[in-house]
């Protein structure tokens, strides 16, 4: 039996360039959050297979002009090696599919492999990109469907009530005319309106928060947030490090020169006090002796009396007897 050998064909060596855009690419849209219209399978012509087809929901702008760009920049760069590359975003109809446009849509689709599906309103996730020989495919990830949201009951509609005022009869001689004065009141609310405006604002306040969540939180702009806030952190400790090794060298600095100047300053300061304590003595000495003229001016002198004998006084006297007998 004659057998065959069929050779494999050689895969196509990337080059480095080549390997940077996969990569950058892949950084881009790798665990990105959206939501979409899953739209049904159509067949491409230039892969020979099917794919299935998702349009942008009408709030992802921001992934719709991710989305053109880098396929227009794949589509560039994939002219010179691979002429015929399909990249799996299209923008309005395309081959077999027609697109129809819807005021929930986008006009720009992805081209996916999905497990069997529902038609109807997706979150997906985007897992990775896939670069194969003639194709660059996303890789989706189906998250959950999305619930159809309740409508709105419409406002009941609240009639105007006018009440018109009497008529005033006026008689002037032979004619008399009438006036009727229409007065609008408000009408009457209650606790149904009331209920209305917190049911109006609780929807607004859930679709406002649900527009955050699908548009800006996502894993870029939270490694964005924790890089930020890391950096903030790090530049505030580093600034206090500084700011109290500044602190402590200018604090035992500023107490050095305080010492010199303080043992500089000290005899100084006692000779000023001793100058002032002489100032102030003679001041004092000087104004006690002119209080002392002032008291005893225009006074006689006092003379002074002799001292005279008094019984008061006793004197010494001494027994001579004694020196002649020891002569």
């Amino acid at each position: 039996m004659d057998t065959t050998t069929v050779p494999r064909a050689s895969a196509r060596m990337m080059t480095p360039e080549e390997l940077v855009m996969q990569s950058l690419t892949k950084q881009i849209f790798k665990s990105r959050l959206f939501r979409g219209h899953y739209l049904g399978r159509y067949f491409v012509e230039q892969i020979g297979d099917y794919r299935d087809v998702i349009a942008l929901q009408r709030s992802e702008r921001e992934l719709e002009k991710l989305l053109i760009r880098d396929a227009g920049q794949l589509q560039m760069f994939y002219q010179r090696c691979v002429p015929n590359m399909w990249v799996g975003i299209s923008y309005g109809s395309l081959g077999n599919y027609k697109h129809i446009p819807h005021p929930a849509q986008l006009e720009t689709c992805i081209w996916a492999e999905l497990n069997d599906l529902a038609l109807g309103e997706y979150w997906f996730s985007i897992k990775t990109l896939r670069f194969r020989d003639q194709e660059v495919l996303l890789k989706l990830k189906t998250v959950r469907a999305v619930e159809p949201e309740p409508m709105a009951t419409p406002r009941r509609s609240v009639s105007i009530n006018r009440t018109t005022a009497s008529n005033t009869i006026t008689a002037a001689g032979e004619s008399s005319t009438t006036e009727s004065q229409v007065t609008d009141q408000p009408p009457p609310l209650g606790l149904a309106d009331f209920l209305e405006v917190l049911r109006q604002w609780g929807e607004g306040i859930k679709q406002t928060t649900y527009d955050f969540m699908a548009n800006d939180v996502n894993k870029h702009n939270i490694m964005g947030t924790i890089r930020f806030l890391g950096l903030l952190l790090f530049s505030i400790g580093g600034g206090a490090i500084a700011a109290l090794r500044f602190l402590g060298i200018f604090a035992v600095r500023f107490l050095f020169e305080l010492s010199r100047l303080s043992h500089a300053l000290t005899p100084i300061l006692l000779q000023i006090l001793q100058f002032l304590n002489n100032i102030v003595g003679g001041v004092f000495i000087l104004f006690t002796m002119i209080w002392k003229d002032i008291i005893t001016r225009g006074q006689p002198p006092t003379p002074k009396q002799p001292l005279e004998g008094s019984t008061r006084f006793k004197s010494i006297t001494y027994d001579r007897s004694d020196r002649r007998r020891w002569r």
